[in-house]
């Protein structure tokens, strides 16, 4: 299992626009994190919270660079400033959707096979 611990950084807020809130965190050169959707695990405190995370550039967007996006199935109740983040299960290949509808379909997909693996963790 592969694991990182990074800050939190602003985002441009398109995850809450399209209704899943992220997380944002930095990529670093020397990550070998495979580019991405994944199932993840991060620990905040003393809890753990699972979501799907999209690593490297959100392809359907034209600006921003790489980073890691994280939307948590259960939000935390303190704020976010730094944490370790597990790399679970890799899902799929990021993709570039023509609509936002299509992107919307996705990530549903994508968070409901994540939970169905949730029981092997």
């Amino acid at each position: 299992m592969l694991k990182v611990f990074r800050k939190k950084v602003s985002g441009e807020k398109r995850g809450e626009k399209l209704g899943f809130p992220t997380l944002n965190f930095l990529l670093k050169k020397g990550d070998k994190i495979k580019r991405g959707v994944w199932l993840v695990k991060l620990k905040i405190g003393k809890k753990e919270y699972f979501g799907v995370s999209n690593v490297g550039r959100a392809k359907t967007f034209k600006k921003g660079g790489e980073r890691i996006e994280v939307h948590l199935f259960a939000q935390p109740r303190r704020d976010v400033k730094k944490t370790e983040i597990c790399f679970l299960k890799y899902l799929r290949k990021t993709k570039k959707f023509k609509k936002i509808e299509e992107l919307k379909k996705q990530i549903k997909k994508d968070i409901k096979k994540a939970k169905l693996l949730l029981n092997f963790f």
